[in-house]
């Protein structure tokens, strides 16, 4: 037999979905180098009562193989199950849940959602101590942007050293910066359609800019909630400059993007969003948040614009800016999709199956 990676998440293997594209190409790298990669997830637990049982159960799946692995790559939610083995664990992260938390429990009204007392109670009992497990004492932490590192270091006391902040790609698109709809402008703003998106700070942006009598198409993409609800949150007198799209194939995603002149991302907890990254690879102009990933990879002027979370007033003002002036947005689109001329999925994958060799070798001259 080969060596085995074990890969555990709650999520399937598929270019459809943001974290399950993810491991779909570090998946491929992986093979492409020899391994045998092993993936446990919803499907091969099967059915639970509660997302809580999911740990156990991959932890479960895992010792009726009968094999051993060379090493485990875990998603922080399930971390804490795999270090009873002693094989060396690689931990993955697309945001720190404790960080998450945390900014939850400090988060004023309209920036994320209305916790429950009983939530407040339980949910650090069945998913943060499996995380906090995790981060204290695997052997690597794959983390998706600097302030996530900070927060280890600060938090569980972690060296950097032990800590690598993995990239993740895009797909190649004919798009360029000098793909643009004509005017009246368009802004795409292309996520779930919750409060952690900073989706009160995009309408009260839009409300701003319809007052001062400037009008704009909205288009929303990918909210996972139908137009009705979506449209409940913005004015009567904007409704219909907004299209709401619940899903779409990843085939269609490009031609979202020739549609907008303006992509936003007002949210106020990330990773590394790929959909930021595929805007900035079809060359358009980005206004995003000023914190997480997103601070990583836009450089403020250069080519991106950031603000800070939850300042509807500032957005609203570059949202215009970007309007009034088509320099401005074809040239920071011109760098943005230069900025990450260099993150194919084939790369950024393959620097990850980098990392995780340099853990097996380390364990192997500790253990050989």
């Amino acid at each position: 037999m080969g060596r085995l990676i074990v890969h555990v998440a709650e999520v399937n293997l598929s270019e459809e979905s943001g974290m399950g594209r993810i491991a779909y190409y570090w998946k491929k790298q992986f093979e492409k180098r020899g391994y045998e990669f092993l993936h446990i997830g919803p499907a091969e637990v099967g059915s639970l009562r509660h997302p809580a049982l999911f740990p156990d159960a991959a932890h479960r799946i895992y010792k009726q193989l009968g094999r051993k692995a060379s090493i485990f790559l875990v998603h922080e939610p399930a971390s804490g199950s795999f270090l009873k083995f002693g094989i060396p664990t690689v931990l993955f992260s697309h945001g720190l849940e404790r960080r998450g938390w945390e900014l939850q429990l400090q988060a004023k009204e309209g920036t994320t959602e209305k916790l429950k007392w009983r939530t407040k109670i339980l949910f650090p009992l069945w998913r943060l101590r499996q995380c906090d497990l995790g981060l204290s004492k695997t052997n690597l932490l794959l983390l998706s942007n600097q302030q996530d590192v900070d927060f280890a270091q600060k938090y569980y006391c972690r060296d950097a050293k032990h800590s690598y902040v993995f990239k993740n790609g895009v797909f190649p698109s004919a798009l360029d910066e000098k793909t643009q709809p004509l005017e009246p402008l368009t802004v795409l703003f292309l996520g779930t359609w919750t409060k952690r998106k900073g989706i009160r700070t995009l309408t009260e942006a839009a409300q701003i800019l319809q007052s001062e009598g400037f009008y704009a198409n909205w288009l929303l993409a990918g909210t996972g909630l139908d137009s009705e609800t979506v449209l409940k949150d913005w004015s009567e007198e904007i409704r219909p400059f907004v299209e709401v799209i619940p899903r779409f194939h990843r085939d269609a995603e490009s031609n979202l993007f020739a549609r907008a002149n303006v992509f936003v991302l007002p949210s106020f907890f990330e990773g590394q969003p790929l959909a930021l990254l595929q805007a900035m690879e079809s060359g358009r102009c980005c206004i995003t948040t000023n914190c997480c990933g997103q601070r990583d990879l836009i450089k403020n002027g250069y080519n991106g614009l950031l603000h800070e979370p939850g300042d509807a007033q500032t957005l609203a003002a570059l949202i215009q800016d970007c309007a009034k002036n088509k320099d401005l947005r074809t040239t920071l689109g011109k760098n943005a999709k230069q900025s990450v001329s260099d993150r194919s999925w084939e790369v950024t994958s393959a620097e990850v199956v980098d990392q995780i060799e340099e853990v097996l070798s380390q364990y192997c001259e500790v253990k050989c």
